[in-house]
């Protein structure tokens, strides 16, 4: 699903102030208000509807080490369900108090202390000894004393069976070892630690092909007169498997065998969890399943096989949805599309969709609209390769140029791998351009192809990997004679700072060049322009690019661009991104930045959704020049790059 941001380059803000002065306005006259769950102010107001049984209370926590004092509350059930509604009974309360022991045991052995002392006490006496129809006041105070005892790290580490991968499985950063997860001599001895080296190593079998792999032996001694902690961990590899059939169940448009094709198992190859999971992504991927799942068979057949068996249950299959937007640079906009999920019982979507902004001004002319129809056709000549035809129609107007077209293109998108995919296809069109160069009418057939290569750890908020494309569009122009091709090449890069991700340097950098054909002779939307949310923060959308003589800037024939990223998650939900972006359109083919490159910097918020990040950036240009914009504010989902 295509992502839209939207475009805040202001002289101000007060469309933004004028939400958030609504927001205040309607809200109710209550003495708290919480947002996203979290409790920004005031009283809560507490529940109608109690038991009169009910057992209230306040709970103090306190440790001789204060820096664990933090963790350690996030640990006690007791600490973290104060606020919430009170157990229904003294006995419901006693429960949940003794409880807390396992709970607060857990959380300091991940901490790596095996000698703690715990005391949690209500009304003054141990809540072991308080019985469970006790009379207890309304509400009673709680306090937990904890002495976590000396910081335990690990002694002898012995590991039976463990897989035996090769150098360049080792190699691999995101391969999870015991080491990596955090259990060697000297560490420390984190209970979380253990599990985590458990997990990694009966996933090494799987990768080896041994889908039954499970653990099956855990033995800790703990040596209070040294402060060590000896761990053996036994590991059962099962049997080798090759893959068997895949089943399909759940199914009532879709053509079964089509599925089974499509999810691309290569039966009698080597069992491996990897292509299983990215089975999965495809059928997810043909946006026809509400659920999808590969569950294995409960055992490994005779002949060395194992099963699987597709559950599947199937979308409506028609979805429709609409959409506003509002921002200084486009005015006000809406959007709709409507889409038949499965056609043809292959997974075939059918699909229209139109588009306008700046339906606030009071010119017709400066409306900019798109509307189309595509069909998608998976599964064509081979499993894996999709047909896709569009049919569309087009007007933008942008400072630099207003362009109206009507295209129509067929092509072929194919997966050679996970990993890799490419696309190629056939586009007719025709333009009426009128640019800085002035007015031209143009007919275009060209062969736009493309290879992207995506290693990054994730699609909307990757934190490490790399990511390559390329592109190439031969072109030729019958009403002007020109001919030519387009090139284009992306590539970012992730690298994270800490073992859990929460900081991660993120880079990005394009290079492109139309080569044969001069810039007057061309559609003005396939010139470089850089500037805006996925250029230059900081500047207009397509505000950059060599000016002609009268100062007008035009489109270029090269463009250089480069983005630099701090992305810090503070807290699960929130983090913070200090950015600098850089770019240049220039008018020859090769760079040669006669047109010194602009720069922009700023920083970023994000709220970290399931469906991916929520971004709000702000950016303002470095060295700005006469009529730049003092800042940018670009509002999407998911990360910039």
């Amino acid at each position: 699903m295509p992502v839209r941001e939207t475009t805040l380059l202001a002289r101000g803000l007060g469309a933004a102030g004028l939400s958030l002065a609504c927001l205040f306005a309607a809200m109710p006259s209550a003495h708290a208000f919480d947002l996203f769950g979290i409790h920004l102010f005031g009283e809560r107001t507490p529940p109608d509807d109690l038991s009169p049984d009910a057992q209230p209370y306040t709970v103090e926590l306190t440790a001789t080490d204060s820096e664990l004092e933090k963790p350690l509350r996030a640990a006690s059930a007791l600490v973290s369900d104060a606020s919430g509604r009170p157990p229904p009974s003294t006995a419901a309360f006693l429960a949940r108090a003794r409880g807390d022991y396992a709970g607060l045991l857990a959380g300091l052995r991940d901490l790596g202390r095996w000698g703690p002392v715990i005391a949690i006490e209500a009304d003054g006496r141990r809540v072991e000894t308080i019985p469970p129809d006790a009379t207890l006041p309304h509400p009673v105070a709680v306090t937990i004393r904890v002495d976590p005892g000396p910081r335990f790290t690990f002694g002898r580490v012995a590991i039976t069976n463990r897989p035996p991968l090769d150098a360049d499985a080792l190699a691999d950063p995101r391969l999870a070892t015991p080491e990596r997860a955090g259990l060697g001599e000297s560490e420390t001895a984190r209970a979380d630690a253990v599990l985590a080296a458990e997990r990694a190593l009966v996933d090494g079998w799987k990768r080896l092909g041994h889908p039954e792999a499970k653990a099956t032996e855990r033995r800790l001694v703990a040596h209070h007169d040294t402060n060590t902690l000896d761990v053996e961990i036994g590991v059962d590899p099962g049997p080798a498997a090759t893959f068997g059939a895949v089943r399909v169940s759940g199914t009532e448009l879709m053509d079964p065998e089509f599925v089974a094709a499509r999810a691309g198992i290569p039966t009698g190859e080597r069992w491996d969890p990897a292509k299983v999971k990215a089975a999965e992504k495809r059928l997810r991927d043909l946006d026809v399943f509400a659920s999808s799942r590969l569950v294995e068979d409960d055992a490994v057949a005779a002949d060395g096989s194992l099963g699987l068996n597709a559950a599947l249950a199937e979308r409506p299959l028609h979805v429709f949805g609409f959409g506003a937007s509002y921002s200084t640079l486009d005015g006000a906009g809406v959007e709709g599309w409507w889409q038949h999920r499965n056609l043809f019982g292959h997974g075939d979507r059918l699909r229209f969709e139109g588009r306008v902004s700046g339906i606030d001004t009071v010119n017709p002319r400066d409306l900019t609209w798109k509307g189309g129809v595509s069909f998608l056709r998976p599964g064509v000549f081979t499993p894996m390769t999709d047909l896709m035809i569009a049919l569309e129609g087009s007007r933008e107007v942008v400072d630099p140029y207003t362009e109206e077209k009507i295209a129509g293109r067929i092509g072929l998108a194919h997966e050679f791998f996970p990993e890799l995919k490419g696309k190629v296809a056939v586009n007719l069109e025709a333009d009426k351009v009128e640019d800085g160069f002035g007015k031209r009418d143009l007919t275009v057939l060209s062969l736009p192809s493309e290879l992207a290569l995506d290693r990054a750890d994730d699609k909307l908020e990757p934190t490490t990997g790399y990511r390559l494309k390329g592109a190439a569009e031969p072109f030729h122009e019958f009403r002007l004679g020109s001919s030519g091709a387009i090139f284009r090449l992306d590539a970012s890069a992730y690298y994270p700072l800490d073992a859990d991700r929460r900081f991660v340097v993120a880079g990005r950098a394009a290079i492109a060049s139309i080569v044969g054909a001069d810039a007057d002779r061309m559609p003005a939307d396939r010139l470089f322009f850089a500037g805006g949310g996925a250029s230059v923060r900081g500047f207009a959308y397509r505000s950059l690019g060599p000016t002609n003589a009268a100062g007008k800037v035009v489109g270029g024939l090269s463009l250089v661009e480069a983005s630099l990223e701090l992305r810090m998650k503070v807290t699960d939900s929130f983090g913070v991104v200090p950015f600098v972006d850089m770019g240049a359109a220039g008018a020859k083919s090769t760079p040669d930045f006669d047109e010194a490159p602009r720069f922009g910097a700023g920083v970023g918020l994000r709220y970290y959704t399931g469906l991916g990040a929520i971004r709000v950036d702000l950016a303002t240009p470095i060295s700005p020049k006469r009529g730049d914009p003092k800042f940018g504010l670009y509002i999407g989902l998911g990360e910039s790059f």
